[in-house]
């Protein structure tokens, strides 16, 4: 699902890749978060901000998925090395081989997709044994808020609670290793599949 207009303008945003950098890439790395020599996905790429902080740390490769194209326009103009961006949905992993990536991040995207379930499902196929996924996303509560604060307009539909999150998560295969909770507004997961 695209975002709103409101909301792609807000995503632009210096306050929005302050949040990125400094609070959900830095608390993902106290969670042992390293991108180092690893195949990294990141869904919901967007502009590519998040891209040009993870290709400094040098991962093996980059690759940032997005479903709207101007969005993908703006990450391609960064020209950043090794990152490749491709157009699609979440929900929709096929074109990558089983255990494709060590690592897959999520940046406030996924209450945007509905097929998520799918998603979770898909995510643990293209991760490799002992891959990590780290999730940061709004719960039902939290995008109610935004939208009631902003006028965002989020569909109600991909909408859902950390618990409903986890325990999804769970069925798929991953074991949740750390877990935060902000005021139940939203909440950040470090996931793992395991080594086989």
């Amino acid at each position: 699902m695209k975002l709103s207009l409101k909301e792609y303008d807000a995503m632009q945003s210096g306050w929005r890749k302050w949040i990125n950098e400094h609070m959900e890439i830095s608390g993902f790395k106290a969670w042992g978060m390293d991108f180092a020599g690893k195949d990294i996905l990141e869904v919901g790429c967007g502009s590519g901000y998040s891209a040009s902080l993870i290709v400094k740390d040098h991962p093996k490769s980059y690759t940032g998925m997005d479903i709207m194209p101007e969005q993908l326009e703006k990450a391609e103009a960064l020209g950043l090395p090794d990152a490749r961006f491709v157009q699609g949905d979440a929900a929709d992993l096929s074109r990558f081989a089983d255990g494709s990536f060590d690592m897959i991040v999520d940046f406030m995207i996924l209450h945007h997709v509905e097929g998520w379930r799918r998603f979770l499902d898909e995510a643990f196929r293209v991760l490799r044994p002992g891959g990590e996924m780290y999730i940061n996303d709004l719960t039902r509560k939290g995008v109610h808020l935004t939208d009631a604060l902003f006028h965002w307009e989020h569909a109600e539909e991909p909408l859902f609670t950390m618990k409903e999150f986890e325990q999804q998560a769970l069925k798929s295969g991953f074991t949740a290793v750390k877990r935060c909770n902000y005021a139940g507004l939203d909440f950040c997961f470090k996931f793992e599949k395991a080594k086989g």
